[in-house]
C-alpha cells in the first residue's frame, strides 16, 4: 500500500516550480509514495504556470502553508536577498515545526544564519529538518556523511561547491578569457545572477562549507569566522603561470580539515596540481571530497581523499531531485528520531584555528614597473618576515597579455613598462604573509596589489 503524504511548498520560483512538477508527475510514486501538494506560497501567484488551472493551491500568506491542517511536510525553497528575508523565512520554518510539520529546505543561508533556533525548535517539537539540497545541489552528500560514512573519523572535507565560480575559472583556464568576459558568459547562460557577488565573492561557498563543517566536525561557525577570498582578482595570466611553471590550474576550493586537533577552514582560490582529480572538475560541475580514518583509530590510507562525490551543483531540476529525496527519506523513516546536525559527533577537533594562523605554501603574483633591483627588494622583505622564497617564475608575455594588465593598478604605466612575475613561498602563515605584502605594496614600483593564493597540499 502506498504511503500518502501531503506537502506544502514555500516558494514557486525555479526550484519550487521544479519540485511541484516532479510531485505532480509522480516522481515519488515509484517508491510507493502518493504525494500531493496542498498549498504553495508565492508573492506573485498570478504569474505561475499552474495558477490558471489550480488557483486555489496558491497563497500570498506563508502561514497558510506552515499551518495548513493537511500538510505533513513543508518544503522551503525560497531565495533570500538579505537579513530581513532570512529572519522572516526562519519564522515560517519555526511555525511549520511548531505546527507538527517536518521541514525540507534548500536554503543554506537560512540554516547558517538561524540554524540554532531551527534545530532547537525541531528537537522540542520532535520534528525533522532535512537539507540535502543545501550543499551540493544534485550531489547527495549530507546523507553519506551522516550515515554511510559514520564509521569514519573525519580528517578533511573539501571541494568545489559553487558552480558559477567553477564555470568562470574553467573558461579562463581553457579559453584564455578575461574574468569579465567569463562572468558575462556565465550570466548569459543563467549560471550567474545579475548581482553575482555571493557566488564570485565566496559567500555561497562559505555557507555551504559551514554546513559541511557542522556535519563533519560538529563545528558551529558563524559567517565571517573563516578565511574567505573570492575569484574577482584572478587574471588570465595566473593560469599561464600555474600551468607552465606550476604544472597545475586554479580552482576555488572550500576546505575544512583537522590539523592536529584544530579545525582549519577556508574558502579561497588555490593553485592545485594537474594530477589531482579536483583539477579536472570543470564547468558548473561540483565535487565534494572526504578524507577519514576508521573509528577504531586506524591510520588513514595514503592520499588526500577516500571518497569523492561529483555531480550537478545547481539548477532547478537537480536541486528539486535532492529535495524530493529528503521527502522520501522522511516518509520512509516516519517515527524515527528526527535528524539533526552536530549531534553525537566524535571528530577529534577541539578548537578553530584563527585565520592569520593558517599555514600554507603560497603563490604570489606581482605587477610592477620594470626596473632593476625589484626582485631583491621584495625578497628582502620576505626574509625580514622570516618567510623563505621557493621559486621565482617569469614568463615571456605577449603585447596583448601586457595590455590586459594596463589600468589594473596605479601609475598609468604603459604595457612596455609593466613586468608581471610570480614568487612562490615555502610554508608560512597567512598573518606573516599579509604583513610582508603590506610593506611590499608601499614600494613605488608596485603597480597593483599583489595577488596571493595558497598552493594545494594534502
Amino acid at each position: 500500500m502506498a504511503s500518502r503524504v501531503h506537502i506544502g511548498i514555500l516558494g514557486a520560483g525555479t526550484v519550487g516550480g521544479a519540485v511541484h512538477d516532479l510531485i505532480v508527475n509522480g516522481h515519488l510514486a515509484r517508491f510507493g509514495v502518493d504525494a500531493e501538494v496542498v498549498k504553495v506560497y508565492t508573492r506573485t501567484p498570478e504569474g505561475k504556470p499552474r495558477y490558471g488551472t489550480s488557483p486555489e493551491l496558491f497563497t500570498t500568506d506563508p502561514y497558510e502553508v506552515t499551518g495548513h491542517p493537511d500538510a505533513d511536510i513543508v518544503v522551503e525553497v525560497l531565495g533570500a536577498s538579505g537579513p530581513d528575508d532570512l529572519c522572516a523565512q526562519k519564522d515560517w520554518v519555526v511555525d511549520a515545526l511548531r505546527n507538527g510539520k517536518s521541514v525540507v529546505t534548500a536554503n543554506k543561508a537560512l540554516l547558517v544564519a538561524h540554524g540554532d533556533e531551527i534545530w532547537t525548535t525541531a528537537r522540542e517539537c520532535n520534528q525533522a529538518v532535512r537539507f540535502e539540497a543545501c550543499v551540493g545541489g544534485g550531489i547527495p552528500i549530507i546523507g553519506p556523511l551522516t550515515q554511510s560514512l559514520s564509521a569514519e573519523r573525519p580528517a578533511a572535507v573539501y571541494g568545489l561547491v559553487n558552480g558559477t565560480s567553477n564555470y568562470i575559472l574553467t573558461e579562463m583556464a581553457q579559453r584564455g578569457r578575461s574574468y569579465g568576459d567569463a562572468l558575462a558568459s556565465a550570466q548569459a547562460l543563467g549560471y550567474a545572477e545579475a548581482d553575482p557577488d555571493a557566488d564570485v565573492g565566496g559567500r555561497d561557498a562559505e555557507a555551504k562549507l559551514l554546513l559541511l563543517a557542522s556535519i563533519t566536525f560538529g563545528a558551529r561557525l558563524e559567517p565571517g569566522a573563516i578565511h574567505r577570498k573570492g575569484i574577482e582578482r584572478i587574471h588570465a595570466i595566473d593560469f599561464l603561470y600555474a600551468a607552465r611553471k606550476g604544472r597545475g590550474t586554479i580552482k576555488s576550493v572550500a576546505l575544512a580539515r583537522n590539523a592536529g586537533g584544530a579545525l582549519e577552514a577556508m574558502v579561497t582560490p588555490m593553485v592545485v596540481p594537474d594530477d589531482h582529480f579536483i583539477a579536472r572538475i570543470d564547468g558548473v560541475t561540483n565535487a565534494v571530497f572526504f578524507k577519514g580514518e576508521v573509528s577504531d583509530g586506524g591510520s588513514p590510507d595514503a592520499g588526500d581523499w577516500d571518497y569523492v562525490f561529483v555531480g550537478p551543483g545547481a539548477g532547478g531540476g537537480a536541486t528539486a531531485v535532492a529535495v524530493l529525496g529528503d521527502v522520501h527519506e522522511l516518509v520512509a523513516r516516519s517515527g524515527d528520531t528526527p535528524f539533526l546536525p552536530v549531534e553525537s559527533i566524535v571528530s577529534g577537533v577541539s578548537s578553530v584555528r584563527p585565520e592569520d594562523d593558517l599555514r600554507a605554501s603560497f603563490y604570489v603574483r606581482f605587477v610592477v614597473r620594470d626596473q632593476s633591483g625589484i626582485v631583491g627588494e621584495i625578497c628582502q622583505v620576505f626574509g625580514d618576515k622570516q618567510i623563505n622564497v621557493s621559486e621565482i617564475w617569469q614568463l615571456e608575455h605577449t603585447e596583448e597579455e601586457l595590455e590586459s594588465l594596463v589600468g589594473a593598478g596605479k601609475g598609468g604605466a604603459a604595457s612596455d613598462e609593466i613586468l608581471p612575475f610570480v614568487i612562490t613561498l615555502e610554508e608560512t602563515s597567512v598573518g606573516q604573509l599579509r604583513q610582508a605584502l603590506e610593506r611590499i605594496a608601499q614600494k613605488d614600483f608596485v603597480l597593483a596589489e599583489p595577488l596571493w593564493l595558497p598552493v594545494w597540499r594534502a
